[in-house]
C-alpha cells in the first residue's frame, strides 16, 4: 500500500447514486441504521416540513459542514453544536450529497431543520451512545444563526468525486460556508472502522449493558471470527484515501472557513474546545450551555487501537501519513 491520491476517496456503487438518497433512522437506543428514500420522496419530506415550521433557519447566517473520517467524535461534537440555542445541526443528512444531486436549496433547510429535530426528540442515540442528557435538553431555541450537518466523511467523498461542490454549496444555499474538521488519532479510527465492519459490533454495544459487558461480548465475536480481531487493509487504505480528500478541501477552502479540532483535546477541556468552536462560528459561550456539554463528555477510557492488532507496514503508513498531513501532526509524538 502507498498514500493514495485524492480521487480514490471519491463516492462509488449505490451510496453515490444520483435518484436516492440515504438518511439515519431513528429508533431510540436502537439508532443505528439508515434508509434510502427517493429524492422525489425527500422533496416531499421537506415539503411537509417546510409546512410544519415555515420560518426555520432563515435568519441564519452560517452554514456549517462536518468533513473528514467516521468514528472521529463527530455525533458528540455536531449533538452539543446542535444543543446550542442559536444552532441547528442535521445529523448524518450528508447535505453535500443533496447539493450534488440537485435538491434545492429551500429543501435543503428543511431538511436539517426535519433531522435535527427528529435526532433531538428521539434523544439523540447513535450507536448505542446516547447524546443527550437532563441538561442539554433544558435548553431553550431561540433565534437559529447557524445550521449544518455532520456526515464528515461523506462531505469528503463528495468534494473528492466533484471539487466545484465547495462552490456550488455557497452559491446554492446562499450562506457562509465553514468547515469543521475533526480528527482523532488514526490507529483509533481505523480500529474502529475495522471492528464495525459488517456492523455486529455496533449491535453488541447496543445489546450491552454496560462498558465490561460490551468489551466481554466484544472478544467473544474476534474469539469466533465474526468481528475482526486485526486492522482490515482496507480501513487503512479507506483512512489514507480519506486523508488525502481533506487536504485537498482544506486547499480549497479559505482559511477563514476552515476549523479544525483535535477530538483528544476536546474530551480533555470540553469547555474552552466548545468555546472557541462557538466564538470561530459567531455563537455566544452561553454558560448554561457550557455546563450542560460537561456533564456529557468524559475524558479517557479504553482505546479501540488496543482491541486489534497492526502490520509493520500498517503502521508506517501511517506514520507518512502524520507526517504528510498536517492536521494529523498532534499525533507525531503519540
Amino acid at each position: 500500500m502507498t498514500l493514495p491520491a485524492m480521487e480514490t476517496a471519491a463516492p462509488h456503487g449505490k451510496k453515490a447514486a444520483k435518484t436516492s438518497h440515504s438518511i439515519p433512522v431513528f429508533a431510540g437506543a436502537a439508532s443505528r441504521s439508515h434508509q434510502r428514500l427517493t429524492m422525489r420522496r425527500l422533496q416531499v419530506l421537506a415539503l411537509l416540513e417546510r409546512f410544519r415550521r415555515p420560518g426555520f433557519g432563515r435568519d441564519a447566517g452560517t452554514l456549517v459542514q462536518f468533513v473528514g473520517f467516521p468514528r472521529s467524535g463527530h455525533s458528540l461534537i455536531g449533538a452539543l453544536l446542535d444543543a446550542h440555542p442559536n444552532a441547528a445541526i442535521a445529523h448524518e443528512l450528508d447535505i453535500m450529497g443533496l447539493v450534488a444531486k440537485g435538491m434545492s436549496a429551500a429543501s435543503i433547510r428543511s431538511l436539517i431543520g426535519r433531522s435535527a429535530r427528529q435526532f433531538s426528540d428521539d434523544g439523540r442515540w447513535w450507536n448505542g451512545f446516547r447524546y443527550e442528557t437532563p441538561e442539554l435538553s433544558a435548553l431553550s431555541n431561540e433565534e437559529l444563526t447557524v445550521i449544518g450537518d455532520k456526515k464528515g466523511d461523506w462531505a469528503t467523498r463528495w468534494f473528492a468525486g466533484d471539487p466545484s461542490l465547495i462552490d456550488k454549496i455557497r452559491r446554492e444555499i446562499g450562506l457562509r460556508t465553514v468547515f469543521i474538521n475533526v480528527t482523532r488519532h488514526p490507529l483509533d479510527n481505523i480500529a474502529t472502522m475495522s471492528l464495525r465492519k459488517g456492523r455486529l459490533y455496533d449491535r453488541l454495544r447496543i445489546e450491552a449493558s454496560d462498558g465490561e459487558a460490551f468489551s466481554t461480548a466484544l472478544q467473544t465475536a474476534q474469539e469466533a471470527g465474526d468481528i475482526a480481531s486485526h486492522a482490515l487493509d482496507e480501513m487503512v487504505t479507506d483512512y489514507l484515501a480519506l486523508a488525502a480528500g481533506v487536504a485537498a478541501m482544506k486547499k480549497a477552502v479559505p482559511k477563514d472557513d476552515w476549523y479544525e479540532i483535535v477530538y483528544e483535546d476536546f474530551v480533555e477541556d470540553c469547555g474552552a474546545s466548545l468555546s472557541g468552536l462557538a466564538g470561530f462560528l459567531g455563537l455566544t459561550s452561553q454558560a448554561d450551555w457550557l455546563a450542560a456539554a460537561n456533564t456529557l463528555v468524559r475524558s479517557g477510557g479504553s482505546k479501540s487501537r488496543d482491541r486489534v492488532s497492526w502490520t509493520d507496514d500498517q503502521r508506517n503508513l501511517i506514520r507518512e501519513a502524520i507526517q504528510t498531513y498536517d492536521f494529523l501532526r498532534p499525533y507525531s509524538d503519540d
